[in-house]
């Protein structure tokens, strides 16, 4: 698949867990005449889509979106918060 928009225009690309961007199967391929309305396109399909990229008439990478980041991001947020479990000795077994 190109990623290439067509002269004056943004392509939208989503990819699954198990797409390429040679997978028969075909991912996500819409073009827009606006980056907004890609930009978009990109924010909404995140809930279908892993990965969502806009690239422009020159094949360049302009916007990412992605339900993995969020979810890397959520789990970083977690893995920072101290919870209660983690007061006191650590090798003390629960009673």
């Amino acid at each position: 698949m190109q990623v290439q928009a067509p002269k004056g225009q943004y392509r939208v690309i989503g990819l699954d867990h198990i797409d390429t961007l040679d997978s028969p199967s075909g991912p996500l391929s819409k073009d827009f005449e606006s980056f907004d309305a890609a930009k978009d396109l990109a924010d909404r399909m995140t809930e279908e889509y892993l990965w969502t990229y806009v690239y422009d008439d020159a094949g360049d990478l302009l916007y990412e979106a992605s339900s993995y980041r969020e979810q890397a991001q959520q789990v970083e947020m977690l893995s920072q918060e101290p919870h209660d479990s983690s007061k006191g000795d650590p090798r003390r077994k629960p009673q």
